[in-house]
């Protein structure tokens, strides 16, 4: 599976229904991508800041709860469905999974 990393930020790019394939902490894909993302230093972010899709720059993307369990919140593109996560959102939401098992 391709996936889209910011070689800046070490930010996240996924299309629709693609972090399912990642947040669970029992895949071997996710850790892998884990460790690739832990490697860029930690960016000062601004949550205030709303983004725009990269593949629909003229559409602000909804900043959400990922889901009840996790304590952490996501960009999505309402027309897409794509998902921007920040550098350590991907390695917060599998914790979360095994904390809520």
């Amino acid at each position: 599976m391709e996936t889209d990393v910011c070689e800046e930020c070490g930010g996240l790019w996924l299309d629709r229904n693609e972090l399912a394939r990642f947040d669970r902490p029992d895949v071997a894909f996710g850790d892998a991508l884990v460790a690739h993302l832990q490697q860029f230093p930690a960016p000062l972010l601004d949550h205030t800041l709303r983004l725009r899709c990269p593949h629909h720059r003229d559409v602000v993307m909804l900043r959400r709860p990922y889901a009840a369990y996790a304590r952490v919140e996501i960009d999505e593109c309402p027309q897409c469905g794509g998902v921007w996560l920040d550098a350590d959102e991907l390695a917060s939401i599998r914790d979360s999974r095994i904390a809520g098992s």
